[in-house]
């Protein structure tokens, strides 16, 4: 029997397998040697990429190093009438160190200089629990050792004050070439001296270059400027070196905003703003003093001062709007003050409306009571009986008394009056009468403001303005006077008639409780407007106001006060508004030189009745005896009186001068201002002759230790 044999007599075991293997082998060789091939020529072709690009990799190295640093320009001020910085624009710098710069070799004694500067640093810059002299020294031989081309001496910020003291110690006194010294100016900061004094009219940044409401706001482009540059190099710590050798553009400095506002007016209309509205624990409040001749708002506040209700909220007015309704009556010549008017029982109906009047039945009476008394009935019955057949008439009267456009046009944001019109389909044979009251109308407090104004002005409409200048230092770039709306929204006469009904008003009607005992006469009107909530309708939540203007006879200032929703006993006007509105006009005719100024006599000069501001008591009473000048008696014990002259007697009170608060000394001699001062251990500085007319720091502030007041006379 044959063995058989195989069919590859040559052929070994494995031998398939071993060239499979070795071809795979081969494969990979070949894939690594072709992809460093590629990856060799990748890198050649950067190498020549960045030969044949030198130039340009080169400027943008440069380009990323040195750059343009904004140069931001200096907002301009925000004044008073009087010149008093009501805002301004702080700079702040952050000082640091090129040691690089520092040839110490050169340098006599500076380790003594290195150390001095240390022990500046911390005493200066430090919280006492931080100060580490010797912290500060190995920082910087440090840095000089590794050739640190910048370091911060601080992470503070520094005021101008605080780096000009920086700018006298030893090392950064040598400056920036020989010392390494480096000045980093940052953005400013806005500051408001009198702090939430007009707050909200003044407007409020939140930083330096962007602008919220307000004065900030409406004149943003004269109060920004104009930014320059300068040339700035990159260093390690993503900081920069200033380059200022190789130029600079200037920054243009803004203008400065010269106000209308008067500072002691403002201090007072605020803080009795503040008072009424705490008192009578309403939501907020609003007050507006304007100058009758020329429209200047005087003060404006807002208390919380958290939205400017003055110039941007719109309400129903309620019963301060029968004074429009009054005038337009007077006008077209319906009623006279002394018409009779028939209340009724005090209740009326028009279609489903019905009006009543609250607490008072007038039944037959004068035109004067109805107005005086504030009868809802008297008003609606009579506007709706000459009116109803053409209410085109009674609209034509609004317009020409200013409710058809937006009042200030200085203040952006303030919105135009809203009413229902004859022709819009909303009007009913409710509507009219509505109107005479001061509803289904919604207007501001500063665009009723201007309409009593405008009574007190004698029928001459003047539009309110709350900015006079804009100034580059002494040069006027701007200036704004008074604007004339309407040269005669109402004629003389019937301007004065209105008048002598508002007299009516705090002789003997709704706010007489409120004005008695007066050295002056006040011509306003109450209102107490119900609230009016979406998907309820008119609630039990009232707006208490007062329009007016003093002195009567002879009006200086209007002034218009809301409030909204008081709570207690007492929610009307004449009640909660008219008292805030008494409290204001004492302390302005008080302060006010004219106001406050002898009646003439009968050869038409000043009667010689001294108009009294605060004084030293004894020497007053000498004065007076040896004068022959009638007074009330003095305080006994008294240091300090104020008062003043009624033209027949110098009624004088007691002035308590309050431990480490601001007095005010505004109509004082300088003398009794100077000795007053001094007694609490103030420093003093006078500027001009004649009487206190503005002090440096406000009344009623706190006295900072250490501090000067600044009396200006006049």
């Amino acid at each position: 029997m044959k063995t058989a044999r195989p069919a590859h007599r040559n052929s070994k075991p494995g031998t398939f397998a071993t060239r499979m293997v070795s071809d795979r082998i081969l494969r990979r060789v070949y894939i690594l040697f072709g992809l460093f091939i590629l990856f060799s020529a990748a890198i050649v072709f950067r190498i020549l990429s960045l030969q044949l690009n030198k130039s340009r990799w080169v400027q943008q190295e440069m380009e990323e190093q040195v750059f343009f640093k904004r140069l931001e320009a200096d907002r301009g001020n925000i004044l008073s009438a009087e010149g008093a910085i009501l805002a301004a624009s702080l700079p702040f710098y952050r000082i640091a160190l090129d040691p690089t710069r520092i040839d110490t070799a050169r340098v006599p004694n500076f380790q003594d200089s290195l150390y001095t500067l240390a022990a500046n640093l911390t005493t200066h810059f430090d919280a006492p629990e931080d100060r580490d002299t010797l912290l500060y020294i190995s920082r910087i031989r440090e840095a000089i050792l590794k050739g640190d081309r910048h370091i911060y001496l601080t992470r503070k910020k520094l005021n101008f004050k605080e780096l000009e003291m920086a700018r006298q110690w030893p090392i950064l006194s040598w400056g920036r070439y020989q010392g390494g010294f480096i000045v980093e100016r940052l953005e400013n900061e806005r500051f408001y001296p009198m702090g939430d004094l007009a707050r909200i009219t003044l407007g409020r940044l939140s930083s330096d270059s962007s602008e919220r409401r307000g004065i900030e706001h409406s004149f943003d482009t004269p109060l920004r400027g104009a930014d320059g540059y300068f040339l700035a190099q990159k260093v390690v710590g993503d900081s920069y070196v200033p380059l200022t050798e190789y130029g600079q553009q200037m920054a243009t400095d803004g203008y400065d905003v010269v106000t209308t506002l008067d500072l002691d007016m403002q201090d007072i209309v605020s803080a009795a703003l503040k008072q009424g509205v705490q008192e009578n624990q309403a939501q907020f409040g609003t007050a507006i003093l304007i100058e009758v001749a020329t429209g200047q708002v005087k003060a404006v506040a807002n208390y919380p001062e958290a939205y400017n209700y003055a110039y941007a909220m719109q309400v129903e007015p309620g019963s301060t709007f029968k004074t429009v309704s009054a005038a337009a009556l007077m006008e077209d010549g319906f009623v006279d003050v002394c018409d009779t008017i028939d209340t009724g029982n005090g209740t009326i109906r028009y279609g489903e409306q019905e009006i009543s009047d609250s607490g008072i039945r007038l039944g037959k009476t004068e035109f004067q009571k109805v107005f005086a008394y504030s009868s809802n009935v008297g008003i609606s019955k009579t506007v709706n009986e000459y009116y109803a057949r053409t209410p085109e008439c009674y609209m034509e009267h609004l317009k020409n008394f200013g409710f058809s456009d937006v009042m200030n046009t200085q203040l952006k944001g303030e919105p135009a009056p809203q009413m229902i019109r004859p022709e819009d389909p909303d009007w009913t044979v409710a509507t009219l009468p509505s109107l005479s009251y001061g509803y289904s109308i919604r207007v501001t407090p500063m665009q009723m403001a201007a309409f009593y104004n405008g009574i007190a002005n004698r029928g001459r409409l003047m539009r309110p303005y709350v900015v006079q200048e804009i100034r580059d230092d002494a040069r006027v770039i701007e200036r704004f006077g008074p604007e004339v709306i309407n040269a005669q929204m109402c004629s003389p006469q019937t301007a004065v008639r209105v008048r002598e009904m508002m007299k009516g008003v705090t002789e003997y009607g709704t706010a007489a409780s409120a004005f008695r005992g007066l050295p002056f006469s006040v011509a306003g009107k109450t209102g107490t407007a119900r609230k009016v909530e979406e998907g309820v309708g008119y609630v039990k939540k009232y707006r208490a106001s007062f329009g007016g203007f003093f002195p009567a006879d002879n009006p200086r200032f209007t002034l218009y006060i809301m409030l909204e929703e008081p709570i207690g006993s007492y929610i009307s006007g004449g009640t909660v508004a008219a008292p805030i509105f008494r409290r204001i006009a004492e302390e302005i005719y008080r302060i006010d030189s004219d106001l406050a100024r002898p009646p003439a006599d009968k050869s038409g000069r000043p009667g010689s009745k001294p108009s009294l501001r605060t004084v030293h008591a004894p020497s007053a009473q000498e004065v007076f005896a040896a004068l022959d000048i009638p007074s009330a008696a003095f305080p006994a014990g008294s240091q300090w009186v104020s008062g003043q002259s009624n033209g027949h007697q110098v009624n004088v009170a007691e002035y308590s001068v309050k431990e480490q608060t601001v007095p005010n000394l505004r109509g004082m001699t300088s003398r009794d201002a100077v000795y007053m001062l001094e007694n609490m251990g103030v420093k003093v500085e006078l500027r001009g002759t004649g009487r206190v007319r503005a002090q440096s720091l406000m009344p009623g502030h706190r006295i900072p230790p250490g501090s000067t007041v600044v009396l200006f006379l006049g």
